[in-house]
Formats: structure tokens, sequence, C-alpha cells
């Protein structure tokens, strides 16, 4: 039997591994879940079940990788083989199966990167859970498996995955292409910093927990969005990013605001199906003083496009020079549209319904201190705002959340 192999981490594994280690022990709100119905064409069995998954297992290196070495600063070690543990259960419904699975962390050196559950019924799968070490996939990867999860249970086999493992991934940023990259990378950032004023410290006093997560459910807000979004041509998350980052700057009292995005990094397209963690953050930087929200979501919209192409880059090197900029210059935050679904394009009716605000989750360690999460499905959309309570208490995390709303339902209805 081969040996197995170990490489230096991706980009994006030393993002979220820099994540795990400022959470810790806390850090399983970093898992990713997923639930999925099982094909009703052709039945499955929990048998053909399991063959998927080791076929899933076998197909796709981040899934057969752990974490060796020092903690500051691990390898990832992948394995030629293995067959991952999974559960059967048929009195417990999908999505409670994948919070129980979600709810512990990894342990990154000894389990395997995945959980998985069938839920059966008159003794067939019904339901599929996969629960996700954030080290081994990112959202758009967690989706990805998905895919390839229920063609395997149609198909019972597929071709090779195309574009780079995490592996070669991490071998080309570490060579001088990716190095010249990465550095080519932070420049841009220092010069998007050195228009931004200064985030003034902290003015609130720290509660227990330490952080605060505040959920806005909201029927009416994705109409909105989208009404604003067909009228300037540009997506739904891009006018979601100029309300977050319109109020954001109202609490830091700057002109020239700086947000953080997540992005996929798959615009290559060696790249669209590489499953493991190669997301990172972009900067978007707008100047708040633009008079009519329109015109910021049309700053916003090329801003961020600009963004999105400089978020690959070495993490380290990057807070090294971003540490440096000057006192209270940086990003305040970061933004994140994990939304499955986005049917951008024409604008329609609200759906039914009243906004509730509720507090979601809290924590007492973490490495970002605000987060705008965009999530929930067409009609019915969540956006969350998790904050240090240093910085912004409870009330004010509900107030910033119906604010965001206000502000887009209001440009909708121009």
């Amino acid at each position: 039997m081969a040996e197995p192999v170990d490489a230096p981490l991706t980009w994006g594994q030393q993002d979220i591994w820099r994540a795990v280690l400022a959470a810790q022990p806390q850090d399983h709100y970093l898992n990713i879940g997923r639930v999925f119905d099982a094909p009703r064409k052709r039945p499955v069995t929990v048998e053909r079940a399991v063959q998927a998954l080791h076929r899933l297992v076998a197909r796709h290196e981040s899934l057969r990788t752990r974490l060796t070495g020092p903690r500051d600063a691990p390898l990832q070690r992948i394995f030629p083989e293995t067959r991952p543990g999974f559960e059967v259960v048929g009195d417990e419904p999908g999505p409670q199966v994948c919070d129980r699975l979600t709810a512990r962390p990894f342990r990154y050196d000894e389990e395997w990167p995945l959980r998985v559950a069938f839920v059966t019924e008159a003794g067939h799968v019904r339901q599929v859970v996969l629960v996700l070490s954030h080290l081994a996939a990112d959202g758009h990867a967690a989706d990805l498996l998905v895919k390839d999860f229920r063609l395997l249970l149609l198909r019972d086999s597929l071709p090779p995955p195309p574009g780079p493992s995490p592996r070669e991934l991490a071998a080309w940023q570490g060579s001088a292409d990716g190095r010249r990259l990465s550095r080519e990378t932070i420049a841009a950032w220092l010069a998007e910093h050195a228009r931004l004023d200064p985030v003034p410290p902290p003015s609130h006093p720290p509660q227990r927990p330490r952080f605060v997560e505040v959920t806005l459910r909201s029927p009416a807000l994705d109409a909105a969005a989208q009404d604003v979004a067909a009228r300037n041509r540009v997506s739904s998350s891009t006018v979601l990013l100029a309300a977050a980052m319109r109020l954001a700057g109202g609490l830091t009292g700057q002109r020239f605001h700086g947000m953080r995005v997540i992005v996929n990094n798959r615009f290559a397209a060696g790249r669209r199906d590489v499953v493991g963690t190669i997301s990172q953050e972009a900067l978007v930087v707008l100047d708040l003083r633009t008079g009519s929200f329109d015109a910021l979501v049309r700053q916003a919209w090329g801003s961020a496009l600009r963004a999105y192409r400089l978020a690959q880059y070495d993490p380290c090197a990057m807070a090294e020079a971003v540490g440096g900029a000057g006192p209270g210059i940086r990003s305040f935050g970061c933004f994140n549209d994990q939304r499955l679904v986005q049917e951008d394009g024409m604008p329609r009716e609200p759906a039914p319904g009243v906004t509730e605000v509720v507090r979601t989750d809290t924590m007492d360690r973490n490495i970002c201190d605000f987060r705008v999460h965009v999530g929930g499905e067409p009609g019915r959309m969540e956006v969350s705002c998790y904050a240090d309570t240093a910085l912004l208490p409870p009330p004010d995390a509900e107030r910033y959340l119906l604010d965001l709303e206000k502000v887009v339902a209001g440009e909708a209805r121009t």
C-alpha cells in the first residue's frame, strides 16, 4: 500500500487554519453542512450509498487529507485511500442530523474531514447529510461534492476530476509564478489601504460571550435587492454589499470604507471544479460620499469586479504587509454571500410574511470583529451580522440589520 504524502497548505487552507486557531475550542462554526435528497427514480439502498461514498472519497484528494506537523505551521497529509465512517438514521430529519454533526469541531490530525449520514425510510436512503471540515472544502467545493454524490448515486461512476488537486495548487502557489502573483496582489491591497480613513477603536464595554450573531429573516429584502439590481444592471449581491458598507461606514465615520468579500477563485477554466479550500478574501473600497444609493451600487459593482481578480495571495505575507499600513488603517469586517441560488434579473413581488430578527449564536473568541453573511432561499432571505460586542452591542447589531432592510427596501420603491 502506498504511503501518505505531505504537502504545504494552500493559501486558502492557511487562511482557514488561522481562523481555526482564533476560534478554538468553538471552531465548529467553520464546519460546512449540506443536506440533499437521494434520487427517487432509482431507489438507493444503503449499500449503494456507501459504494457512492467510497467512490466520492477516491475521486477527491481533499477528502483523504488530514493535518500533520507543528500547530503553528501544519502540513496537509494526503492518504492514497480511506474508508470514512457513516451513520444510518431512520427517525431523525436530515437538517437535524446535519446540525448535530456540525456542532462539534473536527479533530484535524486524527479525523477524516467529512462526516456522513444516510437518512432512511422503508429500507431506502431518502436524504444524504454531508458535513465537511473547512480545511477540506470551501462553500463552492461543498456544492461540487453534492453534485458529484448525486451523480454517483445515479451513474455509479464518474470520470477523473478536472483541474489541479489541492496538493498541486499548493505547489504552484509556492513557485516563482505563485509568489509573483502574491506580491502583485499585496501591492494592490496596500494601494487601496492608502485610501482608507482610520477605523476608530471599539467604544463599548465587551460582553460575555464576547461575540454575538444576530440574524434577520426577511420576506421583503430579496425582492427589494432584485429590484435595485435590475435597475442598475448589477447583481443583488452587489446591492447588499453596497448597503452593508454604507451602514458600516456610518458606524466607523469613514469617508473611504473598506470591507473584505469572500471570492471562490474559480474563474480560470482549469479551476472551476477544484474541490478544496481555495477561496480567499478580496478588498472592496468605496467612497461613501457618493450622493445616491444607485451611484454607490454602481461604484460597488466596479470595485468588486476589480477586487475579485485580487484574491490570491500568501495570507501570512499579506497580514504582515497590511499590519504596517498605519494606526487604524484597516478594512472593517467581511461580507459573504453564500446563497446557493441567486435569481438576478427581473424584479418580482415580495413574498408574504413578516420580518423577524433573532440572536442566533454566541462565541468567546473569533478572528473577525464584524461579519455580514447572506443566505436563505429565494423569497426568504437571511442576513446575519456577527459582531464583537465591544464594537457593536447586540441591540445595535439588530438595528444594523433592520436599517439594511430599510435602506434596500426604500430604494426599491423609488
